[in-house]
């Protein structure tokens, strides 16, 4: 932060009093009538230093909701899901996927025995492994996904996703509201206001977001 940002209120009241009302008193009473544009000054500062990026967002979250945790804006998202940060991650969505011939894609999991191509004994017959979408979760592991004509119109995807701890959901920071869906796998809904306006303040305008908790102690692979 420059210099130049950082206010000291007590020195300024000071100076800005005249020599003979320099009293404890008087300043004392001014400094309360000065603690309302103080803060007005600080929260106006503090937003005007932090962007929709998401390094500022995962920051601001981090800072709000989870303010025992120091943030890494280098860290990967493995070692933020280890050190229990609030994290931000692309949304997984459906891409037309062309299915290739079996002599066009295989696995390169085979060896030769008597100058023939087997797996596990037997021939190797390349196998093109096709995954239902609430199967295609982690952004780690990209499985093949083919897209049906109903994800790409019946479903709304959001832009990006917000991953908490699930520390945070216990402990009451955030409230969770019933989610009639029973899939480890889908988004929870944040009743805490606070959350809500803060994402809508930063994020760009038009960008949507689902909320996902998560636990450290069980990596996805």
């Amino acid at each position: 932060m420059n210099k130049y940002t950082i206010l000291k209120w007590e020195k300024l009241l000071l100076w800005l009093i005249p020599p003979i009302l320099r009293k404890k008193t008087h300043a004392d009473w001014l400094n309360v009538l000065l603690s309302p544009i103080r803060s007005i000054y600080e929260e106006t500062l503090y937003k005007m230093q932090h962007t929709g990026q998401v390094i500022y967002l995962e920051k601001i979250l981090n800072e709000t909701f989870n303010p025992t945790k120091t943030y890494d804006p280098n860290a990967s998202i493995d070692q933020k899901r280890v050190d229990e940060l609030i994290y931000i991650d692309e949304s997984v969505k459906p891409t037309l996927q062309y299915v290739y011939l079996h002599k066009e894609y295989y696995e390169p999991d085979y060896y030769l025995e008597d100058g023939i191509t087997r797996v596990k004994g037997e021939l190797l017959i390349p196998q093109l492994k096709i995954y239902k979408h609430s199967e295609y979760k982690y952004k780690k592991n990209k499985p093949v996904y083919l897209a049906h004509l109903k994800d790409y119109t019946s479903v709304a995807y959001a832009n990006f996703r917000v991953f908490i701890p699930e520390i945070l959901t216990k402990n009451g920071t955030f409230i969770i509201q019933p989610n009639n869906d029973n899939s480890t796998a889908a988004a929870i809904k944040i009743a805490n206001i606070e959350f809500h306006n803060l994402l809508n303040f930063y994020k760009l305008a038009g960008k949507s977001y689902e909320t996902y908790a998560y636990s450290p102690e069980v990596l996805e692979k």
